[in-house]
């Protein structure tokens, strides 16, 4: 009796220590939706087509070619779904829309019929007149069906069936109608009022003066439609700009942080739905309020962890610098609900509550004064950094943030010499979903001559929609050498890169934004000599090309250099250009030699030097100090000084070195 009493004390002080927040809902309330009208999207091949609510199911372009007359009915394609989410539904007209395009032809004649399966419940939808005319080589098929009012179970399928009776083709050598579907350019779709989801809006949490409102989405699509969707959140008629915090899948919370000003009393809340492009729900509700006297807590501080799915853009950036050893910063931006879950998460470190499965369970908790106090010491980031690092790098990357270690780091853990880890809060220590920012530093040491791995698809595989943690990453990449190590790109796949050189680094940047179905690869190899170095190539390039140069100087002494001028200045840009595109060592050495040997064939080739005259007037400057033996001279008429006639050139200009006159000799 004794220890009963004893654990009951523990059992209420406990209680009382509870924040404010973790209290119960006290009611709900149900604010939509019996049937929605919106859009089911046609995807797949036409005999194993699928229904879907969201535009991501998009993809591929899908097709049913017909190239013959048809004078029978035909099905053309069928497609199925299933919501998962029962109720009734009105009577409605459901409208079937199909893109086509008209092969060798200006249009054709048909009848066509769409069957619409809801449940057991089947309606009929055809064209207007018993023959319609599709005109254009492109266009759009809309046709309209009657639905009755009815039931939808949650286990019923919808059932979606085109069919043509009678197809008359225009006359041409090869004439068909192709009908299509899938993609965004090509959007088949059949829009109707059905159930989908409901609503609930929870009374809200009260924490001073901050009322946290739970708002709960039933759904065949679970998480799916919380992802898929965006949401517009009104408190008193004000929006609540900042991001609800997500749990369980299908509930988001949001906070209001009310205004001193603003008494007790009974306040409208509202939230508006965005799912598809154009398609809009709005929901709402009252409740009383009586406020606290503490602020709050601008954000809700959830019992149970919070979920990382929902798809969340991650930015990736790595920087590698490349010397005899390699070491590489990897940037990982964090942000929304992986944000919040990495900052809720260091406050509930061993939390033992927590379900079995969830990787924060196993790690060691900081000291009790900094647990779940709703701050984020900076104990307890150390701890978390230090835990990571020795241990639960691949647990961390693997199990929480859904991240294939060694296709992000390029290793595995223990082949690198060093791995560091840091976490930055961006200057704000609350548990909120503002940007968190990892930081993961690897060092390899002698390196020279191998392969390394700078990208590969790291997100992990999810195998259903619900547990999609990245629904795409923005990766960017930047390496650098020092000025005696080489890089050469081996492997690369669906990625942009650039490659330059420089006479101390050598540089790649590379970019591309990736889902889970792409498949991007870059590899890099480090030059295993000094000779494939960035100074060394250049050195050996300068020294072949300025030998090339002083020999055809000097074989090009007093002819004519116009040509071999032309070519020095064409050859040195192109060998830059080929250097500076980091063209593997072998080239830019070829191109060095061959320009070399190029200027010294032109220089012996050349023809004699034009120095001694004026060649655009012919005119002959320098008669002096030539032996009057080797030419014809004579006296000129102006002033008697001799005059030597060096050039056989008719007509031929002589200026006079003794009174300047300029004489003219035509034979």
């Amino acid at each position: 009796m004794k220890r009963a009493s004893i654990i009951l004390l523990i059992l209420m002080i406990s209680s009382i220590g509870l924040p404010t927040s973790n209290l119960g809902v006290v009611s709900s309330e149900v604010v939509c939706c019996d049937s929605i009208q919106y859009n089911l999207m046609l995807t797949g091949s036409s005999s194993n087509g699928q229904l879907s609510p969201f535009e991501s199911s998009l993809g591929s372009e899908q097709k049913s070619e017909v190239g013959s007359a048809i004078t029978q009915s035909t099905e053309v394609g069928r497609w199925t779904g299933q919501t998962n989410f029962g109720g009734e539904y009105p009577s409605h007209t459901a409208t079937f829309v199909l893109p086509y395009r008209i092969n060798d032809g200006a249009g054709v004649t048909i009848n066509a019929s769409v069957e619409l399966r809801l449940g057991s419940e089947v309606n009929t939808g055809s064209t207007p007149l018993p023959q319609t005319f599709l005109p254009g080589e492109n266009g759009v098929l809309e046709l309209e069906i009657d639905v009755s009012s009815g039931t939808l179970l949650a286990e019923d399928s919808i059932i979606v069936i085109f069919s043509v009776q009678e197809l008359l083709l225009p006359t041409g050598a090869n004439p068909s109608i192709e009908f299509l579907w899938g993609t965004t350019e090509y959007l088949g779709t059949i829009n109707l009022e059905a159930p989908l989801f409901d609503i609930e809006i929870n009374e809200p949490i009260i924490e001073g003066r901050s009322a946290h409102i739970p708002v709960k989405f039933s759904s065949g699509y679970g998480a799916q439609l919380i992802s898929e969707s965006s949401f517009e959140f009104y408190a008193n008629g004000n929006l609540i700009e900042q991001l609800p915090v997500s749990t369980q899948g299908n509930l988001l919370t949001w906070t209001w942080a009310a205004d001193n000003s603003i008494n007790d009393g009974t306040f409208p809340f509202e939230i508006r739905v965005s799912f598809q492009n154009g398609t809009t729900v709005n929901a709402g509700t009252e409740y009383e309020i009586l406020f606290g006297d503490s602020e709050g807590n601008n954000y809700f501080y959830p019992l149970t962890e919070p979920i990382r799915t929902g798809g969340t853009d991650l930015d990736v950036e790595i920087d590698v610098d490349m010397s005899s050893d390699i070491e590489k910063t990897i940037k990982l931006n964090l942000e929304e609900n992986i944000a919040f879950w990495i900052r809720w998460g260091l406050d509930n470190m061993g939390n033992p509550n927590l379900n079995t499965t969830s990787w924060l369970r196993n790690l060691a908790p900081t000291n009790s004064d900094y647990y779940q106090n709703r701050v984020i010491d900076n104990a307890e980031v150390s701890s978390f950094e230090q835990q990571i690092r020795q241990t639960e790098l691949n647990n961390f990357l693997g199990q929480g943030l859904g991240i294939d270690a060694k296709r992000l780091l390029g290793l595995d853990r223990a082949e690198f010499d060093y791995v560091g880890v840091e976490i930055l809060l961006n200057g704000d220590d609350s548990v909120s979903n503002n940007p968190v920012t990892l930081i993961f530093k690897t060092r390899q040491t002698n390196t020279a001559g191998q392969e390394h791995l700078m990208l590969d698809n790291f997100i992990k595989p999810y195998f259903d929609e619900g547990d999609r943690i990245w629904s795409s990453v923005t990766f960017e990449l930047t390496l650098t050498t020092d000025s005696i190590n080489g890089v050469f790109l081996r492997d690369s796949a669906e990625i942009e890169f650039t490659q330059t050189r420089l006479i101390f680094t050598e540089k790649i940047t590379a970019s591309i934004t990736f889902t889970q179905s792409d498949s991007p690869l870059l590899w890099v190899q480090q030059g295993g000599s000094p000779l494939e170095s960035p100074l060394a190539i250049f050195l050996i390039s300068s020294v072949i090309a300025l030998l090339g140069l002083i020999i055809s100087g000097f074989l090009s002494r007093g002819k004519n250099k116009i040509m071999l001028i032309s070519e020095i200045i064409i050859l040195i840009s192109l060998g830059f250009i080929l250097y500076y595109l980091s063209i593997e060592f072998i080239v830019v050495l070829v191109a060095a030699a061959s320009s070399s040997t190029l200027w010294v064939i032109t220089a012996i080739f050349a023809g004699s030097g034009d120095s001694d005259y004026l060649s655009d007037n012919k005119l002959l400057t320098d008669t002096e100090g030539l032996s009057s033996d080797k030419f014809t001279s004579f006296n000129c008429p102006n002033c008697a000084s001799k005059i030597n006639i060096t050039s056989n050139e008719r007509p031929l200009r002589i200026s006079c070195t003794g009174c300047g006159k300029i004489l003219k000799i035509v034979d």
